[in-house]
């Protein structure tokens, strides 16, 4: 049975194309943030851990072969379950080849905590989850913290204006939930859209596009019983 979701919520992911994406898209986004598909249609879990294995452990290669190996003998429910199965197993492919992008100089990454609490704006829950957190020493000795996020959209890149929407929530994130991990530097604050296999860094100004984020919940909120 599909779920509804009774209160406004949105994927950061998702809040990102809402705020560059035309009405149509708004609509379709707030439809299926309300009305999610169930837990097992759900796209990149294997693909997820197995690029958070890869850089919190050493960066093997190996690693990668490995989680595509079992991707490629899993056998498939039903056809549905079988692309799932290959889409996941060419984002492992595409990460890949573009992993030197997400080199982080002295940035040690580790998992980040699942179970954090959703950011709330204008009454709309923006569920940020990010992958990786990461904390790096400054020349001072002082802890700098930042995340990771990582995006998945094989007909839909992320442009600079959506990346960018995505860190500056994800930062505001990092300040709300990582003041024990370090003060949060932006340049340690990325999103990685796996496909595209771009990276995109926090920008240093913010206050516009928090100001817009406001304005996207408020809307979210607004239309969200009307979906």
């Amino acid at each position: 049975m599909v779920e509804t979701r009774e209160s406004p919520r949105v994927s950061v992911n998702k809040l990102g194309q809402f705020l560059t994406g035309t009405p149509a898209l708004r609509k379709r986004i707030i439809f299926m943030q309300k009305h999610p598909p169930e837990p097992q249609y759900l796209f990149y879990p294997e693909a997820t851990r197995a690029i958070t294995e890869y850089l919190c452990h050493g960066r093997s290669d190996a690693v990668l072969r490995h989680h595509q190996r079992c991707l490629v003998e899993a056998a498939a429910q039903n056809p549905e379950d079988a692309h799932r199965l290959a889409f996941n197993a060419d984002a492992i492919e595409r990460f890949r080849v573009a992993a030197d992008e997400l080199a982080h100089s002295h940035a040690v990454p580790s998992p980040a905590d699942a179970s954090a609490p959703p950011l709330e704006v204008a009454g709309v829950s923006i569920n940020v989850r990010p992958e990786m957190l990461l904390r790096s020493m400054d020349r001072n000795g002082e802890m700098r913290s930042g995340l990771i996020k990582l995006y998945f959209s094989m007909h839909r890149p992320l442009d600079e204006r959506a990346g960018q929407y995505i860190t500056t929530v994800l930062q505001e994130y990092a300040e709300q939930r990582l003041e024990q991990q370090g003060v949060v530097d932006h340049r340690l604050v990325r999103v990685f859209d796996v496909f595209a296999g771009r990276v995109f860094v926090a920008p240093r100004a913010r206050q516009r596009r928090l100001s817009d984020v406001r304005l996207a919940c408020e809307e979210i909120a607004a239309r969200w019983d009307v979906h």
